[in-house]
């Protein structure tokens, strides 16, 4: 239980005022809760979308939806993938695009990432009909989230130090099963999503390999934006699926 509310607190900002006594090693074990941290943020999620639909309609639903999700994760993922596309494609050698990605301030690219991914992620929940998008907004985080626990099972570290070197590289066969099978327990509301997941597996394992032929490892950083870009590619596979399927 100290692992899961210790995930909680480390991926969202809900405000729970526990102070846990942790180490590294907790950390680490924690990251087979991240799909049922994905759970609970999509739930906040959903009510942001039910509460826009009954006040305007779905395009507001979306636009709910979205600013709940930033809500409760504090933007976190958000300034990952800005300070991703800043640094990864600024097409510098990897100790200059690292200090990029450390920089605090925003560049052109990282602004036009957080642009396109913010309205594609609006429209493509617009896009989706009643009721299918209720599920779809649940398992969208779970989805995100086991992505993450693939990455740093696959991936490794691009530099020394980082938040992200509590996980990247460090994940065994075993905290991987585990995140998988909550993730498939969740995908039961809705096996349709079991596709999706495979989906956004997949281009896991090709960031991951994109990412670390430009700077020979993954960060925080990357991951976050991983999570981000994850979103985009769960819910335009599930609307491919719906159109054609």
């Amino acid at each position: 239980m100290k692992r899961f509310i210790l995930m909680i607190q480390f991926l969202t900002r809900i405000p729970i005022r526990f102070n846990l006594n942790v180490t590294e090693e907790d950390f680490l074990n924690g990251i087979i809760y991240f799909p049922l941290v994905g759970l609970i943020i999509g739930t906040f999620i959903l009510a942001g979308y039910y509460i826009g639909l009954n006040l305007g309609g779905s395009f507001l639903a979306a636009v709910f939806a979205v600013i709940v999700e930033i809500i409760i994760t504090g933007g976190l993922h958000l300034d990952g993938l800005a300070d991703t596309f800043d640094g990864i494609y600024s097409n510098r050698p990897k100790d200059r695009v690292l200090e990029i990605m450390k920089d605090s301030r925003l560049g052109t690219n990282g602004a036009l990432a957080l642009f396109c991914v913010l309205i594609m992620k609006m429209a493509l929940i617009n896009k989706i009909p009643i009721p299918y998008i209720y599920p779809i907004l649940l398992l969208m985080p779970v989805a995100s989230r086991l992505n993450i626990v693939v990455a740093c099972k696959i991936g490794k570290t691009a530099k020394a130090n980082g938040m992200g070197n509590l996980f990247i590289g460090k994940i065994t066969n075993m905290q991987l099963i585990i995140a998988y099978v909550i993730s498939i327990v969740l995908a039961l509301l809705f096996p349709i999503a079991m596709l999706c997941i495979l989906i956004v597996n997949l281009f896991a394992l090709w960031y991951v390999r994109h990412i670390t032929l430009k700077i020979d490892g993954i960060t925080g950083d990357i991951l976050g934006s991983l999570i981000e870009l994850s979103e985009i590619i769960f819910l335009l596979s599930y609307i491919i699926f719906f159109i054609f399927i």
